[in-house]
């Protein structure tokens, strides 16, 4: 049985496109709410229907109660039921674990388009965690710990880890005040991945971008993501990991906007007779 998810709604504005609408889909210790301050106003404003929504356990979603249980195949379940409502198939723009959950999607079935933001890999968690031990060993265990509800960072590790150098300290201050905790058992899942797993995907048109100052995902994880979908990576300058909410959010805005022309409804319905994608 399906939970009461959120799925948020912002009307195109003005002229409307003939284009498949948006599905906003956020990564861990968030929920639709990330994508309201930029990206949902400023695509409806260049004619898109847009929705955002938020995970099982997420922002306004049921869940939270059981949070730890729910794995990442529940978030795929998640995202299929948020397609099915749609009239229209749409473009899916992923951010982080949220552009893992895609990809396990598009093990079962296709879409007119993904766009996926500093995404997790198919090959999951692991190697970007040791670069991260590596190269930054304070920040790793301060990252766990926050992930386990043991540590508050404070507004400079935070920017180290997410934002550009340049994000001031009220935008920090609003991430912190939204975020939530995460479930361990998804983090398990995108972090214990077989390799024998992994197989082959549906390989729609797609966009893969990272972020030249992501200090959680290299920029070797974004172009495994990208040759798993048979397009080629791109990296935005001068941006952290949290691209939608990042100082410089209306670059990585405009990129996917001029890409988007390149999806295109086919009058298909992939999802049409799968209710449990």
């Amino acid at each position: 049985m399906t939970p009461k998810l959120e799925l948020i709604h912002l009307p195109a504005q003005g002229t409307a496109r003939h284009a498949p609408p948006l599905l906003f889909v956020h990564g861990a210790f968030c929920g639709a709410w990330c994508w309201q301050p930029h990206f949902l106003p400023w695509f409806a404003r260049q004619g898109y229907e847009c929705w955002a929504l938020s995970l099982e356990g997420h922002g306004n979603s049921e869940g939270r109660r059981y949070l730890p249980a729910i794995g990442i195949d529940d978030y795929r379940k998640n995202l299929a039921w948020a397609i099915r409502q749609l009239d229209t198939p749409p473009v899916v723009i992923a951010h982080s674990m949220g552009g893992y959950v895609v990809q396990q999607y598009l093990r079962h079935a296709t879409l007119p388009g993904v766009v996926l933001l500093a995404s997790v890999p198919p090959t999951g968690l692991a190697a970007s965690s040791l670069r991260l031990l590596a190269g930054a060993p304070s920040l790793f265990i301060k990252l766990n710990l926050y992930q386990h509800g043991q540590y508050n960072p404070d507004f400079d590790e935070l920017r180290a880890l997410l934002f550009s150098a340049d994000t001031p300290d009220d935008d920090i201050e609003w991430l912190i005040r939204h975020s939530q905790p995460e479930s361990q058992r998804a983090v398990l899942d995108m972090t214990l991945v077989n390799p024998l797993t992994i197989g082959r995907i549906h390989r729609p048109p797609a966009l893969v971008l990272g972020a030249a100052g992501d200090a959680l995902i290299h920029d070797d994880d974004v172009k495994t993501t990208a040759r798993h979908l048979g397009v080629q990576a791109e990296t935005l300058p001068a941006m952290g990991h949290m691209t939608m909410l990042d100082t410089h959010w209306q670059q990585c805005a405009e990129r996917i906007a001029d890409w988007l022309p390149q999806a295109a409804y086919s009058g298909e319905t992939p999802y049409a007779s799968m209710q449990d994608v």
